[in-house]
């Protein structure tokens, strides 16, 4: 079996993710703005990974307009952001991006990184106002997931870790692939 990632990374983590995993894998990584479907459909399994803005996964449009194309393969998809793992941001990404045809492709989710001051200025305004939203909330109603904004706000965080890739590559050698 053969192998492709396609990754969209606008602040790097989705990258440093889609590197440990072609590492492991030996998948050649394209980003999915470059990214051709005749290319695509070669691959036996396909990785898409991407940032997580406003609930949606970054790249997976492509995977959207090409479903038809990859029927039968080996699909799964990942996704980064600033939350911890939490059962129910992962049922939130795959509510919001794995419907109708794309409802049974497997979704992880890994913590990623932060960095307010690195952001574009239209990223950098959402989240300010998200974290004042935050400071806002009496403390016992703030979630698990939503106490890293908070606690980084200005800081420059990177929490990143090959331990979260785990499931996803056991995943993929399930599917026959050699690691």
């Amino acid at each position: 079996m053969s192998g492709i990632i396609l990754c969209r990374s606008k602040y790097g983590a989705s990258a440093k993710y889609a590197e440990w995993i072609s590492q492991e894998t030996g998948f050649k990584i394209i980003d999915t703005k470059k990214a051709d479907i005749k290319e695509v459909e070669k691959y036996d399994t396909i990785v898409l990974g991407g940032g997580v803005y406003a609930s949606s996964i970054a790249g997976i449009a492509f995977l959207k307009k090409n479903i038809g194309a990859l029927k039968g393969k080996n699909i799964c998809v990942y996704s980064c952001g600033a939350a911890p793992y939490d059962d129910e941001i992962l049922q939130i990404l795959k509510d919001r991006n794995l419907k109708g045809e794309l409802a049974d492709i497997p979704c992880f989710y890994f913590q990623g990184m932060w960095d307010l001051n690195g952001m574009k200025f239209g990223d950098r305004a959402m989240c300010k106002l998200y974290i004042k939203m935050l400071d806002k909330k009496d403390p016992s109603e703030i979630k698990s997931w939503e106490r890293p904004f908070l606690e980084a706000k200005d800081k420059k965080c990177d929490w990143t870790d090959k331990k979260y890739l785990a499931p996803l590559l056991e995943l993929i050698r399930s599917k026959g692939e050699e690691i």
